[in-house]
């Protein structure tokens, strides 16, 4: 189960994973990771667009947990998406070198579409 301000809908081949709360937590974020993993294989989603339009801080454990999930997904040739990060989040991307890594957009739709 989901906690509370994050909520995963499916939009065809593309699962968005919204993150509705200010700052993420790693044991928040894993639980996120988890359910997603049993989209993939339950589902045959491969395609992930995290929506953090409403986060303000995220911890650099939840972006190795997102590190932890691509390295799984890229077995079956899937993909992850980042969209709308506020600056703070933005530079964590950056400051990590993680911007190259994961396809960073500032729309939602924008992102769901690259796919």
């Amino acid at each position: 189960m989901l906690p509370n301000g994050m909520e995963i809908e499916i939009e065809g081949q593309v699962s968005v994973c919204k993150i509705d709360m200010p700052e993420v937590t790693h044991l928040e974020m894993q639980e996120l990771v988890d359910e997603c993993m049993s989209i993939m294989r339950n589902d045959n989603i491969r395609n992930f667009v995290f929506d953090l339009s409403q986060v303000e801080f995220l911890a650099s454990s939840c972006i190795g947990a997102l590190v932890s999930f691509l390295q799984d997904i890229e077995h079956v040739k899937g993909k992850i998406a980042i969209a709308n990060c506020k600056e703070n989040v933005s530079f964590l991307f950056k400051v990590t070198r993680l911007d190259s890594v994961f396809s960073i957009y500032d729309d939602l739709q924008d992102a769901i579409d690259a796919f």
